[in-house]
């Protein structure tokens, strides 16, 4: 009984850390797996913003074309106020472009600073399981080497149960 409890210490403290590393591991896993759907989401957002900048590129141009028809048709020459109408509707075109592209950027940068995280994430999870596993190991085998040296001398040891 004696040598049998700190054996019995030292395969606890072995499975525990064990249990420490496996734990880990799968927090590092998901934290990865997480910073991958995050870099992708960042990407969609630059794509997405930079189709729907397209389309109101699009849209904006018919409506400039639309506009000079329709001056045109009516009989307005292109100068003064209309020339500053189209212009003016241009500049508005544009910066609508560019407000869709930046919010794409926005988004994106929230995505990728989530995926720092993560990956941040992903090390800390990792770190923690060596350092649990480590610490349940040295306090196991502490455990165990107290145990055995109090068996060895005959004292009792504490919290186990000793035959009357």
């Amino acid at each position: 009984m004696a040598v049998a409890l700190p054996i019995m210490m030292v395969a606890g403290a072995a499975i525990s850390a064990y249990g420490a590393m496996q734990q880990s591991k799968a927090q590092a896993e998901a934290a990865t797996y997480n910073a991958r759907i995050s870099d992708q989401q960042a990407q969609m957002s630059l794509d997405q913003a930079g189709a729907e900048a397209a389309t109101q590129r699009r849209r904006a141009e018919q409506q400039h074309g639309s506009l000079i028809a329709a001056y045109g048709a009516a009989g307005v020459t292109p100068e003064g106020s209309p020339t500053d109408v189209l212009r003016m509707s241009q500049e508005n075109a544009s910066l609508d472009e560019q407000n869709i592209l930046y919010s794409g950027r926005v988004k994106a940068t929230g995505y990728g600073n989530e995926a720092i995280l993560n990956r941040r994430g992903a090390k800390t999870a990792t770190e923690a399981g060596y350092y649990g596993a480590a610490s349940s190991l040295l306090t196991g085998f502490g455990r165990a080497g107290s145990s055995y040296t109090s068996a060895s001398r005959g004292t009792p040891i504490t919290g186990v149960a000793t035959p009357q």
